[in-house]
């Protein structure tokens, strides 16, 4: 996700110089350098058995998840949505910044249909939280929502292009897993079981059409799902895992059938996430059950 230098040449001639000094400052000075991230600040919220943190320096996107004390998903990357566009450099969106700072326009919190504060340091211990954020990513708005409800974390995006652009990849969801998890399961639609363990091979491999993933960690005998509630129309989702030594992290990826989208058009997509607990022998079985139980409402 790195970018190539450039390099500007300059003329030997002293006022052309000067000007040019000027035009290189400016050219260098790429949209990810002129706007900064926010300054840190950690919000917590608790349902059921699962507690997550979110944190403003990635724009209010998760940066934890916990399951009765266990850390599942860990802050070692950058979760939330993110997409790429030529025409400013690369990514955009949470802690992607390479071409340019996701700009947030308006973000809610409430917790049991109050009005809450999103203030460094609160915890919010609650039947049901609501997360609400719009942003621009360059020229897509991005529309999400974080619901947090015994025990679940329902994700919600939807991106529209306020302009005609270029945009070459879109990862509606990411999430961080923790380095401890050893194996992987998935079943896809037409209910065929596929899996494989993590050995920090460096891989990040691409698979259409699975309707739920979970990964395990044995040593605490817990494991972390994710199940696709909502696709977008006419597009196939791929989601895969990249198994790296800090984190396996696992996304969700919705490609395109053309790079140019024109003022308006939109793309929706949601997914449930979870956690659960099992003994060795017993988690696909008990993965299998836990995505039983997650439906879209």
């Amino acid at each position: 996700m790195e970018m190539a230098n450039g390099m500007v040449h300059l003329m030997r001639t002293r006022p052309l110089l000067c000007l040019l000094g000027v035009l290189v400052a400016a050219t260098c000075l790429a949209p990810a350098q002129a706007q900064s991230l926010p300054e840190p600040a950690t919000v917590i919220i608790k349902t059921g058995d699962l507690s997550a943190e979110l944190q403003r320096r990635d724009l209010w996107n998760l940066q934890r998840i916990s399951y009765r004390g266990v850390e599942v998903a860990t802050p070692t990357g950058v979760y939330g949505t993110v997409i790429s566009i030529p025409a400013i450099g690369g990514w955009v969106g949470g802690g992607h910044t390479q071409g340019a700072v996701e700009q947030i326009e308006q973000v809610t919190l409430t917790v049991d249909g109050q009005p809450a504060e999103l203030v460094d340091g609160a915890i919010f211990a609650c039947d049901e939280a609501v997360l609400s954020k719009t942003s621009m990513l360059d020229k897509v708005r991005l529309e999400s929502t974080y619901t947090f409800r015994e025990g679940t974390i329902t994700e919600l995006v939807r991106l529209t292009a306020t302009e005609d652009v270029t945009v070459i990849t879109i990862y509606p969801f990411m999430h961080c897993l923790s380095a401890e998890t050893r194996e992987w399961m998935a079943i896809t639609g037409d209910n065929q079981e596929t899996g494989g363990e993590f050995t920090d091979s460096k891989e990040l491999q691409w698979h259409e059409g699975w309707e739920w993933t979970a990964a395990y960690i044995p040593d605490r005998q817990t494991g972390f799902m994710l199940r696709q509630l909502k696709a977008p129309e006419g597009i196939e989702v791929q989601t895969g895992y990249w198994d790296q030594d800090r984190y396996h992290k696992l996304y969700v990826s919705t490609p395109l059938d053309d790079e140019v989208w024109v003022e308006g058009r939109s793309l929706e997509a949601e997914v449930i996430v979870t956690c659960f607990e099992a003994t060795p022998d017993a988690w696909k079985p008990a993965a299998c059950q836990v995505a039983a139980g997650l439906v879209a409402e």
